[in-house]
């Protein structure tokens, strides 16, 4: 209370003195007797005065309230300076996180547009021509299986073919040997007739030694005598031979195809085997590309996230920083100007001119 009063008292009688004469006027004095807390302080002044000793408990006052006053500043001082440098510390803070997030953004939407996208779209090119790859293999074999079907049933029947061009001139030579040996004669001209029919009709129209053998057995009925048989066998004989000589070559050609053929069936399944290989291991590759475009897309997006928060943390901190800075500007004006009246009125009450001006209204007959 007494420091109020003190400041309340510096700050009125300030107000009221002269600058240039520094003395205060009886009007003045007359105007704190006007207030309850003015006439205390004025009775105060003259208690003090009819004692005639110094205005100790006032100035004590006016003094306790400018440490108090330079105290308040220099804990605003110290509290706006742990704030600043509390600002200072979050908003760094701020600005290397919004830099490491930028960049983070940045590397996921390069890795994202430079690695991963092209990525799965050659992967999935790569799976098209896999496909392509095995669906042409197994077009592949499925035709040439059909053709090996066909060519080895055209086989199995020039085979036939030969054996029963073979059987028919081995009965063709069984009847001449019957000729030459007497078994038959030839006057026998209705069995060997018969005979002849019958071997033509083991030798296929569409054989190409039908025409031969069918002549040879024709000039066999017209002839008489064993010489010519003898020709007639010796020609048969060259003939079976030839056609014996072809079977052999169709099987050993027969034979080749097969294995050709095998070989062909296996380098045919080992393309497909390398080719689903090579589409498993490119549809993980995708799956895996797919996998961490997904993961990557989500820390892009909390990444993004992630910045836009900072960045409105930090425009929050430093409206913060600003409003704090303005109150403080504001309340340590104030602190300078009671601090500066404070001190203006030390003054003052210390002067010969206020005990001066203190007695002489008391000699009048009173402040009151």
């Amino acid at each position: 209370m007494q420091k109020f009063i003190a400041f309340t008292l510096t700050i009125y009688l300030v107000c009221s003195v002269d600058p240039s004469m520094v003395q205060l006027s009886t009007e003045k004095i007359d105007e704190l007797s006007q207030s309850n807390l003015g006439r205390f302080i004025i009775e105060m002044a003259q208690t003090h005065a009819e004692m005639r000793g110094p205005l100790d408990d006032l100035v004590t006052a006016i003094g306790d309230l400018e440490n108090e006053l330079t105290a308040e500043l220099q804990q605003l001082e110290d509290d706006f300076t742990r704030s600043t440098n509390q600002h200072q510390i979050t908003q760094e803070n701020l600005d290397i996180n919004i830099g490491q997030t930028e960049i983070n953004i940045f590397n996921e939407k390069d890795f994202i547009d430079a690695i991963l996208l092209p990525s799965i779209d050659q992967t999935n090119q790569k799976i098209d021509r896999l496909n392509g790859f095995i669906n042409d293999n197994r077009d592949s074999l499925a035709r040439e299986t059909l053709n090996r079907q066909n060519q080895h049933q055209a086989y199995l029947d020039r085979v036939s073919e030969h054996q029963g061009a073979i059987s028919a001139v081995d009965e063709a030579l069984q009847l001449i040997n019957s000729l030459i040996n007497g078994n038959i004669a030839f006057t026998e001209k209705a069995t060997i007739h018969q005979a002849v029919k019958r071997v033509n009709n083991k030798i296929a129209k569409t054989s190409t030694i039908h025409p031969v053998v069918e002549a040879l057995l024709q000039l066999t009925q017209n002839f008489s005598d064993q010489g010519q048989a003898q020709k007639i066998r010796d020609l048969l004989q060259d003939t079976r031979n030839q056609l014996v000589a072809s079977l052999n070559q169709e099987n050993a050609d027969e034979k080749q195809i097969e294995e050709t053929w095998a070989e062909r069936q296996k380098t045919l399944n080992t393309e497909y085997q390398e080719f689903k290989r090579s589409l498993l291991e490119a549809t993980y590759v995708l799956a895996t590309y797919q996998n961490k475009l997904k993961s990557t897309q989500e820390a892009l997006a909390q990444n993004e996230l992630d910045l836009q928060n900072y960045n409105e943390s930090l425009q929050q901190d430093k409206d913060a920083q600003a409003q704090e800075t303005q109150i403080y500007n504001e309340l340590k004006a104030q602190y300078q100007i009671q601090l500066q009246t404070t001190r203006n009125a030390k003054d003052f009450v210390n002067s010969a001119e206020f005990s001066t001006v203190i007695r002489n209204k008391l000699n009048q007959g009173g402040l009151a």
